[in-house]
């Protein structure tokens, strides 16, 4: 088989061609993404803010009550503050819990965050022991602990 240097050189040539194509197709890429994230943090976008910052308080009071609701009083005791764990148990929770009426839904009106606390305020309504449905505008307090936030219940 004959092959002459014209020939070698220019399949060096067309080689080099396209790893320059495909480094310049990478390299694009790259800039694309990192744009596209810059922007999304430069606007406050708040899918990104969700993405990288975890739930937001108006979330965790909605599992919380969404849990009391439901009955499932040890999955809301996870959302209790640190210190209320400690000073409360999982059965004095329930106990407490189990005296409160039926929770028919929750609303959440506004919310205010102020470095590590919060205070969410919701319409829950509630059915009483006649079936009469009473709504009231509750504060809910909240404490960020380890990046999540956790509802501070006893005061």
């Amino acid at each position: 088989m004959f092959c002459s240097y014209d020939r070698i050189g220019a399949m060096l040539r067309n080689q080099r061609v396209s790893k320059t194509g495909l480094r310049s197709d990478i390299l694009s890429l790259i800039l694309v993404i990192t744009v596209s994230f810059s922007l999304l943090q430069v606007s406050g976008c708040s899918i990104y803010n969700r993405f990288f910052s975890g739930p937001e308080p108006e979330d965790t009071v909605i599992v919380f009550f969404e849990n009391l609701k439901n009955r499932n009083y040890a999955e809301a005791y996870e959302l209790l503050e640190k210190s209320d764990r400690q000073r409360h148990s999982l059965d004095q929770f329930r106990k407490e819990m189990g005296t409160v009426l039926q929770i028919q839904s929750i609303q959440v009106l506004s919310s205010q965050i102020s470095g590590q606390v919060a205070e969410v305020t919701i319409n829950l309504t509630t059915i009483y022991e006649g079936g009469e449905s009473v709504a009231e505008g509750i504060v809910v307090p909240l404490i960020k602990e380890e990046g999540e936030w956790k509802v501070d219940f006893w005061d």
